[in-house]
């Protein structure tokens, strides 16, 4: 009986040390590492965390020694130069957003090397709103320039009217499908015949002289010898006109011109008076004007 019973207790108490074996092979629980460590805990933290990614730790390193966020000192973007104008004649200068020692150096026309040594810069560091001096010491600025620039308005020019300047008679006539009118206001003081080519109509200097007809200036200049300034207007394959004595001519070889056009201005040029001497050539040959114009 006694044999019996030491024999139940001692395999119980096996039991009992078996089973706790097995509670000190279990993993250990999750614990969150502190300031101190031993040698004992080693593993990752991934091996002996059996919920995966490692916990977070407030005290980890680096966790609380991040530094701040500061904004840069630029709000960002490409740098913008600033091309502000500025007063040549200044002595000084305040320093805007975009200014550089360069660019200011250069819309004062001065070196960069004076700048800095005006202002004693030991670089190109310059800061908006400092203020430096763009002359040097000493510099008067020239009279005037102090002061708010004075905006001058020039005076009306006189209303120049031409002095009794005949106005072109507007009356036309249609001969051989052209629309013809007075080259210029006058009196016919030279008629077509004999060695006159055409006819001579009496003026004042300046006045107009104005196409017959709708054409193209083929010539405009004094080459040909007793016309003086002369422009002459082709107005079809058959029939041209010719504007001599001119003051001045109004337009070139190669333009369109219309009817009524300003073309010159009567003069004397290579004539005995202020004349205009006006031609109708038709096929080359000269003809009477008067045919064709109404004078």
């Amino acid at each position: 009986m006694l044999k019996q019973t030491a024999f139940r207790t001692g395999s119980a108490a096996l039991i009992l040390m078996l089973g706790a074996c097995s509670w000190f092979q279990q993993p250990a629980a999750p614990v969150v590492a502190g300031t101190t460590t031993t040698g004992a805990a080693t593993a990752p933290a991934e091996q002996s965390n059996p919920y995966g990614a490692t916990p977070y730790d407030p005290n980890a390193a680096g966790a609380d020694t991040a530094v701040p966020y500061t904004p840069p000192a630029s709000s960002g973007g490409a740098y913008i130069p600033s091309n502000a104008p500025v007063d040549i004649n200044a002595a000084t200068h305040t320093v805007i957003r975009g200014d550089t020692v360069y660019n200011i150096a250069k819309r004062y026309n001065i070196t960069q090397d004076n700048l800095r040594a005006w202002n004693n810069l030991a670089d190109n560091n310059i800061g908006v709103g400092q203020v430096l001096r763009v002359k040097p010491a000493g510099y008067v600025a020239p009279a005037g320039t102090a002061a708010a620039p004075v905006v001058t308005t020039p005076a009306a020019p006189a209303a120049t009217t031409p002095a009794t300047t005949p106005t072109v008679s507007g009356a036309t006539r249609s001969v051989a499908g052209i629309t013809w009118q007075r080259p210029t206001a006058g009196n016919v003081i030279a008629n077509f015949g004999g060695s006159n080519k055409g006819v001579d109509i009496a003026g004042t200097a300046g006045q107009a002289v104005v196409s017959s007809a709708d054409g193209k200036v083929v010539y405009a200049g004094s080459g040909l010898r007793g016309y003086g300034n002369l422009v002459i207007v082709q107005h079809n394959s058959t029939y041209l006109t010719a504007y001599g004595h001119n003051q001045s001519l109004l337009v070139k070889e190669g333009q369109t011109v219309k009817r009524g056009q300003t073309i010159a201005r009567m003069g004397s040029s290579d004539a005995d008076r202020t004349k205009l001497h006006f031609e109708v050539r038709q096929n080359g040959k000269p003809v009477n004007p008067t045919q064709y114009v109404p004078f």
